[in-house]
């Protein structure tokens, strides 16, 4: 969520390729390849949204599918 307020699509779409497709996910060698500058604090509220909408719904896991509605 940082790096997509920061990047423009292709700079995201390679962020998550970074991530998803490295074989040993080590944040740290992430977190330096995108800093993020106190953007990560920003999402905060973003997350709770997030968390609220999903205990709302009933989502309790992802991939979810919405069929109609």
């Amino acid at each position: 969520m940082a790096v997509a307020a920061q990047a423009n699509q292709e700079e995201i779409i390679q962020a998550l390729n970074n991530w998803y497709l490295a074989e040993n996910k080590d944040y740290e060698t992430f977190a330096a390849k995108y800093p993020m500058n106190g953007e990560l604090k920003a999402q905060e509220a973003h997350i709770q949204d997030m968390l609220n909408w999903c205990e709302q719904e009933n989502i309790n896991y992802t991939p979810t599918s919405f069929i109609n509605g």
